[in-house]
C-alpha cells in the first residue's frame, strides 16, 4: 500500500471513529451533550481532527444522520425484498425496533429531529430518513396486493403514512418511559402480524 493509501485508510477510519463516538454521545446523553469535544474525547483524537472531518457540530450531525440513514433503509430494503411472507417481514420489523430501542438508535434519530426543529439542514435529512421508509412500505404494500390479492382499504402510499406514524408513535412514548404495561406497544405491533397472516391465508 502506498503512503497515500495508508494515509486514506487512516482519515477513513478516523472519521469512522467520529461518527461512532457522536453516535454513542447522542444515545446516552443527549444533543445538547454532544459537542466536538466531547465526541472528539469519545473517539480518542484531538479536536482539530472532528473540525477536519467534519468543519461544525452542524455537519457532524449531519453525516451522522446520513450514516444512520443508510444503514437503516438497507436493512429495511433487505427484508421487505425477500422471498417470506409479509407477515413474516411485519414481526421482523417489530424485532428492529426492539433492537433500536435498546441499541440507542431510536433516541439518536429523535435528538437529531429535535434538533431539527431548529435547523433546516438535520430536518431535511431526518424527512429524507422517513420518505425512505414511507416508500419502502408502500412498494411492499403494492406488492403484497398484487401477489396476494388482497384488497388494501386505502391507497398504499397512505396505509404506509399511517403504518410509519405506528412505529414512530411507539418509538416517542417508549422514549418517554412508557412502559408495555402502561401502552403495549410491542405487543400491539406484533399482534398486527397475525392479522396480516390471516389476510394472506384468505383465499
Amino acid at each position: 500500500m502506498s503512503t497515500a493509501d495508508r494515509r486514506i485508510a487512516r482519515g477513513q477510519a478516523t472519521r469512522r471513529q467520529l461518527l461512532d463516538a457522536a453516535a454513542a454521545v447522542l444515545s446516552e446523553q443527549g444533543y445538547a451533550a454532544t459537542t466536538m469535544r466531547a465526541v472528539a474525547e469519545g473517539a480518542g483524537v484531538q479536536l482539530s481532527l472532528v473540525h477536519y472531518h467534519f468543519g461544525s457540530k452542524g455537519g457532524l450531525l449531519a453525516a451522522v444522520m446520513d450514516d444512520l440513514t443508510a444503514g437503516l433503509l438497507e436493512r429495511q430494503r433487505a427484508m421487505f425484498g425477500d422471498d417470506r411472507p409479509f407477515a413474516e417481514q411485519w414481526l421482523t420489523a417489530c424485532a428492529y425496533l426492539r433492537e433500536d430501542v435498546s441499541s440507542g438508535y431510536v433516541r439518536i434519530l429523535w435528538e437529531l429531529w429535535a434538533a431539527g426543529l431548529a435547523e433546516e439542514d438535520l430536518a431535511e435529512r431526518w424527512r429524507a430518513t422517513q420518505r425512505g421508509w414511507r416508500d419502502l412500505i408502500s412498494e411492499r404494500l403494492e406488492r403484497w396486493r398484487d401477489e396476494r390479492g388482497v384488497e388494501l382499504p386505502m391507497s398504499a402510499r397512505a396505509l404506509a403514512t399511517l403504518v410509519g406514524n405506528l412505529f414512530e408513535g411507539a418509538e416517542t412514548e417508549i422514549l418517554a418511559g412508557v412502559g408495555e404495561g402502561e401502552a403495549p406497544h410491542l405487543a400491539a405491533l406484533e399482534a398486527l402480524g397475525a392479522l396480516i397472516e390471516r389476510a394472506e391465508r384468505r383465499p
